[in-house]
């Protein structure tokens, strides 16, 4: 395909962190045609048959063969077009890593199969939309980050402010698209890349309003915010390429990815036994928000496990496991287990996850075992949700297999700051 190609008579620089959803759509601006005919046009879509649809994978991966297509069509070296993927934030980011999750080998898998990225939609910082006031991002719009689409980042700190996950005036995702395609209305040409894409139900037109600079219709707690705001300097520290590669869990250091895998663990136990860590969130603004989401989601599992005892269909544990769509209910959220996760020592660590594993077996003990028992997780975690306070001997047995898997306790020193 690279032979056949030939290059753009133009191209665009990747803005920093920007993803190939992102890039298409201000290179597609640029030249004044539809994303998908720029997807044709670098290799990325096979031209016959298009199917008016740029696939979700490519958000992720690229074969050889596509990489070197549409590093050579846009004039970018092969790590710049490698940069617009999701696929190298596994590093410092477990849940797209397929050396730490098995049932992810392949990237179809990990796109398709995989909650803990988002694929179909994208949060978003209106601010960062508008631009840094040059001339390019003046013309074409500021950068559609790959790091939104990871449920960990749920605030802008360049901004000083909340993640946006829709429309403010159709209330959609600003990206729904009916076909499966990694950017809606794939064969239009002419939309500005920050203007809603999605379709209206009640008018089945597209909405189009203009995303940079909107605001959240929904006021937020300053102390939420501000709560928010630090949890995430603290993530974006370890998503950091150049970030610390060990961190604590349970009183143990771990590697940076891992703990995130960690944290979607820890998240579908404390969704599943709401309101037992209620007491941990950082402030009551943020427990009403998880209060009406936890209501939900019990709902939900409550008419799935109905639905399940009649035969009708599979129990479903996405209700408990997946990651709340508004980014403060995920901060909120995160930001509990994070503070799980920060205990000293076992003493802390028991009293704190004793209530919440009693709930999950309560709830659902099958269940309950598939997420204290999730793939990737720490040995660290797996001691304290797989052994129970009165059996020390347990979990004195694996501290010395956790020791022998070469992790190491926290200092002192560490465990005070």
């Amino acid at each position: 395909m690279a032979g056949r190609l030939r290059l753009l008579p133009r191209s665009l620089d990747p803005l920093e962190d920007e993803s190939i959803h992102g890039y298409l759509l201000r290179l597609a601006h640029r030249f004044g045609a539809a994303p998908l005919e720029i997807a044709v046009r670098t290799g990325l879509v096979d031209p016959v048959p298009a199917r008016n649809r740029i696939p979700v994978r490519l958000l992720h991966d690229l074969d050889e063969r596509r990489l070197d297509a549409f590093a050579r069509a846009t004039r970018l070296t092969r790590d710049e077009a490698r940069g617009l993927l999701t696929a190298p934030l596994g590093e410092r980011y477990g849940p797209l890593s397929a050396r730490l999750l098995a049932e992810f080998r392949t990237p179809k898998g990990m796109v398709h199969n995989n909650r803990w990225i988002l694929t179909r939609t994208t949060r978003y910082c209106p601010r960062c939309l508008s631009g840094d006031g040059t001339e390019i991002e003046e013309r074409h719009g500021g950068c559609w980050r790959r790091a939104w689409r990871l449920p960990p980042v749920f605030a802008c700190l360049r901004h000083q402010r909340l993640l946006l996950s829709g429309c403010p005036r159709c209330g959609q995702d600003v990206n729904a698209a009916r076909t499966g395609s990694l950017i809606a209305r794939a064969s239009e040409a002419g939309l500005h890349p920050a203007q809603c894409r999605a379709t209206v139900p009640s008018t089945r037109a597209m909405c189009g309003a203009g995303l940079a600079g909107q605001e959240d219709r929904l006021p937020r707690a300053p102390s939420a915010v501000a709560a928010l705001l630090r949890l995430q300097h603290h993530f974006d520290g370890l998503l950091d390429p150049d970030g610390p590669k060990l961190v604590g869990s349970f009183g143990w250091l771990i590697p940076a990815a891992q703990y995130f895998i960690d944290l979607r663990a820890l998240s579908a136990l404390i969704f599943m036994t709401w309101p037992r860590a209620r007491a941990l969130a950082d402030t009551e603004a943020l427990a009403v928000l998880v209060d009406r989401e936890a209501e939900e989601r019990h709902a939900e599992f409550a008419k799935s496990r109905a639905e399940a005892k009649a035969g009708r269909r599979r129990q479903a544990s996405h209700h408990y496991s997946d990651p709340a769509a508004d980014p403060a209910v995920a901060g909120a959220v995160l930001g509990i287990a994070a503070r799980l996760l920060s205990a000293p020592d076992e003493n802390e660590t028991h009293e704190l996850m004793a209530p919440i594993i009693d709930g999950a077996k309560e709830r659902n003990f099958s269940m309950s075992y598939q997420f204290r028992r999730l793939s990737g997780t720490s040995y660290p975690l797996q001691a304290i949700l797989l052994t129970s306070r009165q059996d020390r001997g347990a979990f004195q047995r694996m501290g010395q297999r956790i020791e022998g898997q070469g992790f190491r306790r926290l200092a002192a020193a560490q465990r005070l700051t």
